[in-house]
């Protein structure tokens, strides 16, 4: 897998990213878009990169820029305005890429605020053009509603989660607030809430396609100690989170 990136401070519009990930001499078998928890450090995007490219992933990855810059976590957290505009740019470099490369599989990941960013962009895909979307220690509510989202994805959203991390999706967002802006924990701690038996049909149909992993103490080995920047960690993603970056069949059921 080849990484690639926008500059430091630079927001690529999507045509300038398709160009930069169909660029000749790189790998065509699928994209993988990375959008970073906030801060600006993209620490989880080009671990992920390599980790990919040591098990001979045929992918380029686009680590999106979108965060307003290293620290300024206050900024990426409640400029929600911000986060809708770097959406619509990863759906529509999803949109571009597909139309040109309609066998390729598209990957989204997300790590912390980052989730709000790829979740959105999967909100305004009319089809389902993304294989898969993966989302670790989401900075949204539990009740956030899924549902759009879950109907841009051919296999399933796969959400990884942490009762342990308290300090940030714990106290931070109760104090600062989650990406969506309501305050409480975060659904990278207790997860996102399922459907009753009682909802509407067509949102419980949807979710279905949701898979949601909780920390265990097993998961210390790939070095995720359960607290915020475990997912980050080399080990973890190359154990848990490269696997889903293959194409199966539909989820069922």
């Amino acid at each position: 897998m080849t990484r690639l990136r926008a500059g430091r401070g630079v927001r690529t519009s999507p045509a300038a990213a398709l160009a930069a990930v169909t660029a000749p001499g790189l790998p065509e078998g699928g994209l993988v878009l990375v959008a970073d928890g906030i801060g600006g450090f993209d620490l989880c995007g080009r671990a992920l990169a390599r980790r990919a490219k040591a098990a001979g992933l045929p992918y380029v990855t686009w680590i999106v820029r979108w965060s307003h810059g290293p620290g300024r976590w206050f900024a990426d957290l409640t400029r929600a305005a911000d986060c809708h505009a770097r959406a619509r740019d990863v759906a529509e470099t999803v949109r571009l890429y597909r139309r040109q490369r309609p066998d390729a599989p598209v990957f989204l990941v997300g790590k912390s605020g980052g989730c709000a960013v790829m979740v959105k962009a999967l909100e305004l895909l009319e089809t389902p053009e993304v294989e898969r979307a993966v989302l670790l220690s989401p900075a949204l509510s539990p009740g956030y509603d899924l549902t759009r989202a879950l109907g841009s994805v051919r296999s399933d959203v796969v959400v990884f989660r942490s009762p342990l991390d308290v300090f940030f999706l714990g106290l931070g967002t109760t104090v600062f607030g989650t990406s969506d802006r309501v305050w409480g924990w975060g659904a990278g701690m207790v997860g996102f809430r399922t459907p009753k038996p009682t909802d509407d049909p067509a949102r419980i149909a949807a979710y279905r396609k949701l898979r949601q992993r909780s920390w265990t103490p097993g998961m210390v080995w790939s070095g995720h100690l359960g607290g915020h920047l475990g997912p980050d960690t080399p080990g973890f993603l190359a154990r848990y989170v490269v696997p889903l970056l293959r194409v199966e069949p539909p989820a069922e059921g």
